[in-house]
C-alpha cells in the first residue's frame, strides 16, 4: 500500500465537504523551508468548536519508528491543531504500540481502501473554540485547500470536452437511427412491391400464403426447369405416336 492509498482513504472518510476541509502538505506557515503535516481535516461545524485534525501518513514500521524518533516534525503542529493521528496499512503500527504518545490516534487503513480507528486521538490540550490560529498557518492551511480545487479554466475545459463529445454521440446516433429507419423503409418498400406482383394480399389466408411463398422459395429452379423440359418432351414424343398410330388405322 502507498501513501497515496492511504490519502484517497481519509479522503474517501472524510468526504463531506459541508462538514471537512480537506487540506493536504500542510506547513506552519509558507514557503518551503517549513515541516509539513502530510494531511489537515478541518470541521468545519461550529458544534464541533471547528476542531483541527493532523495526520501523518506511515507505509511501514520502520518509517513510523523514524517519525517517533524525531518528535521536532510532529511537536511543532502541536500549538495549532486540536488532535493527531497516524494513518497506516493493517499491521504496521503493531511492534510499536508500547511506545506510541497515548494521545496520539492510530488510524488503520484496510487494503480495500476502508478505514477503522485502532486509537481515537484524544486532545493534545484543553481545547478552546476560539484557539488563535497563527496568520501563517491560515495562509498555509487556505493555499493547501485552494490547490486541490480545479482551476476554472479547467473546468471549463472539461464542460466544453464533456459537450463536445456529447455533440458528438448524438449525431452518432441519429445517423444511425436514420440508417435504420432508411433500412426498414426499403424492406417494407421490397415486401408491397412483392405483393402487389405476386397478388399476395389475401388477409384471410396470409399464412397460407406465406408457407406457400416459402416452399416456392426454397424450390430448386435449375432442377425445375429441367423437369419441365423432360416433361414437355415427353408429351410431345406421346402425341407424335399417338399421331402415327392414327394414320396406320385409316
Amino acid at each position: 500500500m502507498t501513501a497515496n492509498d492511504i490519502r484517497a482513504a481519509l479522503r474517501t472518510k472524510y468526504h463531506d465537504s459541508r462538514q471537512y476541509a480537506i487540506a493536504e502538505e500542510v506547513g506552519l506557515t509558507t514557503g518551503f523551508s517549513h515541516r509539513r503535516l502530510d494531511m489537515m481535516i478541518l470541521d468545519c461545524y461550529n458544534s464541533n468548536g471547528f476542531r483541527i485534525d493532523g495526520f501523518e501518513i506511515k507505509v511501514s514500521t520502520s518509517d513510523l519508528r523514524r517519525e517517533l524518533e524525531d518528535p521536532e516534525k510532529h511537536v511543532a503542529f502541536f500549538d495549532v491543531i486540536d488532535y493527531y493521528t497516524i494513518a497506516v496499512p493493517v499491521g504496521v503500527a503493531d511492534p510499536l504500540l508500547d511506545i506510541i504518545p497515548k494521545k496520539w490516534g492510530i488510524l488503520i487503513v484496510n487494503e480495500d481502501g476502508t478505514t477503522r480507528f485502532k486509537r481515537r486521538p484524544l486532545a493534545l490540550e484543553d481545547r478552546k473554540a476560539d484557539k488563535a490560529v497563527p496568520r501563517g498557518f491560515f495562509a498555509s492551511i487556505v493555499r493547501a485547500v485552494q490547490s486541490r480545487q480545479p482551476a476554472e479554466q479547467e473546468l471549463r475545459k472539461e464542460y466544453e470536452r464533456g459537450k463536445s463529445e456529447g455533440k458528438a454521440e448524438a449525431e452518432r446516433h441519429q445517423a444511425y437511427t436514420s440508417n435504420r429507419v432508411q433500412r426498414e423503409a426499403a424492406k417494407l418498400d421490397a415486401y408491397d412491391k412483392l405483393c402487389s406482383r405476386f397478388s399476395l394480399y389475401r388477409d384471410d389466408k396470409i399464412d397460407e400464403v406465406m408457407d406457400e411463398f416459402e416452399a416456392f422459395r426454397k424450390l430448386n429452379i435449375d432442377w425445375l426447369r429441367s423437369d419441365i423440359t423432360g416433361t414437355i418432351n415427353r408429351l410431345t414424343n406421346l402425341r407424335d405416336m399417338l399421331g402415327g398410330a392414327g394414320n396406320e388405322n385409316q
